[in-house]
């Protein structure tokens, strides 16, 4: 029996515009940490220090919940073998455990053209924390994606970062639209309050 399977349920998460998940349910066993964009180049491009640090502690808190990770990396030639966990395409100081799913994709949606969504239900998945680079772009694309297939979404604001701020709050307001007809938003702080409560 592996550690995600034994793991209690955390409380839900103080989010806008509803407690997140919506229907309270969310544990070690079917939610996943979605990190994507956390690249070298990209992260320097958006001066998104402050994002990958706040990235970063969420990666520690997933590790510790025994949550799995999965890392999405933009390539052009999708078909080939995906950057090692220690290879120099991901930004410094994300590390990436050992059993980190990690996905490939090419332009602004990482389940566009990939087996991601499968993978996912075949783990159990059906909760995503999401976090990257940038909002506007491959984040709010792939949570929208997500959302259509299924998912229950929550975006971590603090650990994304837009091509600009009125571009970043723009795609924040979007995504709740609705009363988050495209999922919840949160910062890290309040993710890390639910997951020590467990």
């Amino acid at each position: 029996m592996s550690d995600r399977a034994i793991a209690p349920a955390f409380v839900q998460i103080a989010a806008t515009p509803y407690p997140w998940p919506f229907d309270g349910r969310w544990s070690e066993r079917d939610t996943a940490l979605l990190l994507l964009g956390f690249e070298q180049g990209t992260v320097a491009a958006l001066g998104a220090e402050a994002a990958l640090q706040v990235g970063q502690r969420l990666l520690a808190l997933a590790r510790d919940s025994g949550l799995l990770v999965v890392a999405g990396q933009r390539a052009r030639d999708t078909s080939a073998p995906a950057a090692s966990r220690s290879d120099g395409a991901w930004a410094d100081g994300l590390d990436l455990p050992e059993d980190a799913l990690i996905v490939r994709f090419g332009g602004d949606n990482a389940f566009y053209g990939t087996a991601l969504e499968a993978r996912l239900l075949g783990l159990g998945i059906r909760n995503l924390l999401i976090a990257g680079l940038p909002t506007e772009g491959l984040v709010h694309a792939s949570q929208r994606t997500a959302n259509d297939m299924g998912f229950e979404c929550l975006t971590v604001s603090d650990a994304c970062k837009g091509t600009s701020i009125a571009r970043h709050e723009a795609q924040l307001r979007i995504t709740t639209f609705g009363n988050g007809l495209f999922g919840a938003i949160a910062l890290a702080s309040d993710v890390a309050s639910a997951l020590g409560s467990a």
